[in-house]
C-alpha cells in the first residue's frame, strides 16, 4: 500500500502572487522537448534536468487565476512512466507511427525506447540498447560523448531520422545517415552509415572560432584540439531559405554560435558564423549554453529556450535561479524572429532557491502551525559565494497550510563564515529544553557545523541572533559531502550524531559529553546495517514515527534518487525497509527524485500523520502527503499497564503515572525533541504543562532503566 501522495495543490505565494507549480522541483540545466501526455491531441512539455537527473512533466492547461490564459501545469504522475535518463534525452518519432520515441545517452552511445500504446495508456519499450553505424572501416557504436547533445533529425528528407554528432574530440561533426528507407523502404530499422569524414565543411577551432571551407569528402584530421570536448547541436532552418542552419553550444564557451548553411541539407556548407545570437539580447552563460526549439507560449510557432548544459555549477559561477532563457518567436517556425521575454522560464512559477535545497519544518513564528526553513546552495555576493536560508511562512493554519516566501535571506547568515550548501536542523543543542537552529555547510576548510540558540520559550516565535553562533566540532573523519543529523540515539538526554556518508554508509557517534560540551565518539560505521554502496552514496537521513506505531523510523534519500523508510522495530534495529512508497493510481511506486537530495519530516497539514518534503540539487522541493490509513483515536489503548498518560486529547496539561521510576522525553511527531529529563517517581502522578506546545501529535518516551515505553498524546 502506498504511504504518500505527491502534493501539487498546497499553496505557495511569492511577491503576493500564487505560484502555479510551487513544488515542481526547481531547474538548473534544463532540456526541453514535447509530446502528448494525456491523449488530448495537444503536446505537453517534458523537461529533463541534467544536474539532478530528473524528469518533470507539465500539461498544457489553463491558468487558475485567468481562464483565458494557457500555462504549463506540473503533472508528476506522468514522470513515473519515464526510464532513468542520464545526460540528455530527445523525443522524436523514428518509425512514423505518429508517436514520439525516446533517444537518450548510454555509455555505448545512443539508447532508443519506442513509445508503445495500449488504448489511451502509453509506455516505453527498450528497442535498442545501443545504435551502431557502418564506420569508415567497420561497424562501430554510434558514439555520443556524455557531455554532448546530438542532433536527431531527418537531414536528407527521406522519412527516417539521421544523426549528427561531434566526434570524440569535439572538433568535427560526423553525419550518420539512416539507411532504413534506402535499404528497406521503411523508416524504423535504425541502420546507420557514416557519410563522409565530416559534415558541413567546417570544424571547431580554438576558443569560440570555427574554421570554414573544409572539404568533408576527404579530410586530413587536424591535430588542433580544443581544451575540452562537449557540444550541443540544434539543426533547423531558422532564416527561411529552405536550408537547415546550426546552433551550437560548446562546453568551453559562454556564447551560443549560429552557423548559416549556404549549401544543401544532405551536403551542407556552412560559410559564416556569429557568436551574438539572437542579435538582440544574445544568449550568454558562464559555460556551455544549449538551445532548444519548441512552442512554449501556445501560439503554434516554435520558440527558442536556452539553458546551460552542465552536470554541476562549475566554480559556483552560475546563477541557477535564472538559468532558463525564453525567446518568443514573433516570426514563423521556419523563419524566426526571436525576442527575449524572461531568463527564468518555468522557474518563476516554482520554488527555486538556486541549487541544493535542504528543507526543514518548524513553527518559526509561533502561531501553532509548521513553517518551512529551506537551506540553499549559495548566492554570489561580489567575491563571496555564501549559503542562504529561505523562510516559507505558513500564513494559513495547521490544517489548511498556505505558504508564502517571507524571506530569501532569513537571518542574513554572515559572509564571514564563508559557508554554502546550508542544511538546517531544529534540535535542542544546548540542553535548555527549547529547539535551536543548527546547520551544516561547506567551507574552504571542510565541513562545518553551527547552531544559533533559540532564546524564546517553547511555542513562541523563535528568537535567533546569528551573532550568537556556536560551533560544534565535527569528527576528524568528516567529509565535505557528509549529511550530519543530531539525535539522541542512546536516550541518555543529550544529542548524539548520525552521519550519512558519501560512500553510502551511516556513521554513529555517541556523545560522551553533554549538550553544551559535545564529545563525539565513533561507535559504528554501519549504523542500522547500512554499509558503503555505490548506488546509495550521498545518503541523508531523518528520524520520525512515520507509521505512528510508537517507534521512531528512519527516512533516507540518496544518489539513487529513491526515498526509503526503515521501520517496524526498535530504533536502529529495523527489520523492514520500504521503497515503493508513492501512490501511482493505487499502487506503490518508487519514482526518482534526483541525485542530490535532502528529506525533512513534518505534519504540515495537521492530520496527525508525518509528511515529507524532499529538496534536490536543482533548488526545488517536492511535497509528499502521508496517506497511510492510520486513525488517531481519542483514547489510545495502553501498550503497557504500568504507564498512563491522560487526558487524551489534552489542552493545557497532561498527567502521567508510572508504576516505576522513569525519565520522560517528549518528541513532536516529526522527531524534534520538545522536552527532556522529566523525572517521574513511581506511583506518583505528575502534571506536565503543555500551554506552550503547538497543537498536534506528540510522543512521550518513558525510560525506566529496564525498559522503554512510548505513549502518544494529542494536544488540541
Amino acid at each position: 500500500m502506498p504511504w504518500f501522495k505527491m502534493d501539487t495543490t498546497t499553496v505557495l505565494s511569492a511577491n503576493g502572487k500564487k505560484l502555479i507549480n510551487p513544488w515542481a522541483g526547481g531547474l538548473n540545466a534544463a532540456q526541453y522537448t514535447k509530446m502528448d501526455l494525456n491523449n488530448d491531441n495537444v503536446e505537453d512539455l517534458i523537461v529533463f534536468e541534467r544536474t539532478s537527473g530528473t524528469i518533470s512533466t507539465f500539461l498544457a492547461g489553463v491558468d487558475p487565476a485567468n481562464s483565458q490564459k494557457k500555462v504549463w501545469i506540473h503533472a508528476p504522475a506522468y514522470q513515473y512512466r519515464f526510464p532513468k535518463i542520464d545526460n540528455w534525452m530527445i523525443l522524436a518519432d523514428y518509425d512514423n507511427d505518429g508517436f514520439k520515441d525516446l533517444f537518450t545517452f548510454t555509455p555505448l552511445g545512443i539508447m532508443v525506447y519506442k513509445q508503445v500504446r495500449d488504448g489511451a495508456v502509453w509506455s516505453w519499450k527498450l528497442v535498442k540498447d545501443a545504435l551502431y553505424t557502418e564506420g569508415l572501416s567497420t561497424v562501430v557504436n554510434l558514439q555520443v560523448s556524455s557531455q554532448d547533445i546530438p542532433g536527431i533529425v531527418d537531414l536528407d528528407n527521406d522519412g527516417d531520422l539521421d544523426v549528427i554528432t561531434f566526434d570524440s574530440q569535439g572538433v568535427y561533426i560526423e553525419f550518420h545517415q539512416n539507411m532504413s528507407m534506402e535499404r528497406f523502404n521503411v523508416p524504423d530499422s535504425l541502420v546507420y552509415k557514416r557519410n563522409g569524414n565530416c559534415w558541413g565543411n567546417f570544424h571547431k577551432g580554438d576558443g569560440e572560432d570555427f574554421v570554414l571551407g573544409e572539404d568533408c569528402g576527404v579530410v586530413n584530421i587536424s591535430p588542433r584540439r580544443v581544451m575540452h570536448a562537449g557540444n550541443s547541436i540544434l539543426l533547423h532552418d531558422f532564416d527561411g531559405d529552405g536550408k537547415k542552419d546550426l546552433i551550437i553550444g560548446h562546453v568551453s564557451n559562454d556564447h551560443i554560435s549560429f552557423l548559416k548553411n549556404t549549401g544543401g541539407n544532405l551536403v551542407a556548407d556552412f560559410t559564416s558564423f556569429t557568436h551574438n545570437y539572437p542579435t538582440a539580447d544574445p544568449i550568454s552563460f558562464y559555460i556551455f549554453p544549449s538551445a532548444y526549439y519548441e512552442d512554449v507560449d501556445f501560439d503554434g510557432v516554435k520558440d527558442l529556450i536556452a539553458a546551460p548544459n552542465v552536470p554541476n555549477n562549475d566554480g559556483n559561477l552560475m546563477n541557477y535561479q535564472s538559468s532558463n532563457w525564453f525567446y518568443h518567436n514573433s516570426g514563423t517556425s521556419d523563419n524566426a524572429n526571436f525576442n527575449l521575454v524572461q531568463k527564468n522560464f518555468l522557474q518563476d512559477q516554482m520554488l527555486d532557491v538556486g541549487e541544493n535545497a535542504a528543507p526543514s519544518f518548524f513553527d518559526v513564528d509561533g502561531d501553532g502551525d509548521l513553517d518551512m526553513l529551506v537551506g540553499a546552495g549559495g548566492t554570489r555576493d561580489g567575491n563571496n559565494f555564501r549559503g542562504r536560508f529561505w523562510l516559507l511562512r505558513n500564513v494559513g493554519d495547521k490544517v489548511n497550510p498556505v505558504f508564502e516566501v517571507a524571506s530569501d535571506n532569513y537571518l542574513n547568515i554572515p559572509a564571514s563564515l564563508d559557508m554554502y550548501n546550508l542544511k538546517p536542523q531544529w534540535a535542542d543543542f544546548n540542553g535548555d529544553g527549547v529547539p535551536d537552529l543548527g546547520f551544516s555547510g561547506t567551507t574552504i576548510r571542510g565541513l562545518a557545523y553551527y547552531y544559533i540558540p533559540n532564546k524564546a520559550a517553547n511555542g513562541q516565535a523563535v528568537q535567533l541572533n546569528p551573532a550568537n553562533l556556536v560551533a560544534i566540532a565535527m569528527p576528524a573523519q568528516s567529509q565535505l559531502a557528509d549529511f550530519p543529523l543530531f539525535y539522541d540515539v542512546d536516550n541518555d538526554g543529550d544529542l548524539d550524531l548520525l552521519v550519512g556518508k558519501p560512500q553510502g554508509n551511516v556513521n554513529y557517534f555517541k556523545n560522551t559529553g553533554t549538550n553544551k560540551q559535545f564529545a563525539l565518539q565513533l561507535e559504528t560505521e554501519a549504523f542500522a546495517g547500512i554499509t558503503p554502496n555505490y548506488e546509495g552514496r550521498n545518503v541523508q537521513l531523518s528520524v520520525a514515527d512515520i507509521d505512528l506505531d510508537g517507534k521512531q523510523d528512519m527516512v533516507t534519500v540518496d544518489f539513487s534518487g529513491k526515498l526509503r523508510i526503515f521501520h517496524s522495530a526498535d530504533f536502529g534495529k529495523w527489520s523492514q525497509r520500504e521503497s515503493l512508497l508513492i501512490d501511482n493510481n493505487g499502487t506503490g511506486a518508487d519514482p526518482l527524485f534526483g541525485a542530490y537530495l535532502y528529506a525533512a519530516v513534518g505534519d504540515y497539514n495537521g492530520d496527525g500523520k508525518p509528511d515529507i518534503a524532499i529538496g534536490n540539487g536543482a533548488g526545488g522541493l517536492r511535497l509528499l502527503k502521508n496517506k497511510l490509513d492510520v486513525t488517531i483515536t481519542p483514547v489510545e489503548p495502553p501498550i503497557e499497564p504500568s504507564v498512563k498518560v491522560y487526558p487524551n486529547p489534552a489542552r493545557d496539561f497532561v498527567k502521567v503515572l508510572s508504576a516505576q521510576n522513569a525519565n520522560v522525553t517528549v518528541f513532536s511527531v516529526n522527531g524534534t525533541m520538545i522536552q527532556q529529563n522529566i523525572s517521574i517517581r513511581a506511583n506518583q502522578e505528575k502534571e506536565i504543562s503543555t500551554l506552550n506546545w503547538p497543537s498536534g501529535l506528540y510522543v512521550l518516551e518513558f525510560d525506566t532503566g529496564a525498559a522503554r515505553v512510548v505513549r502518544k498524546i494529542v494536544i488540541q
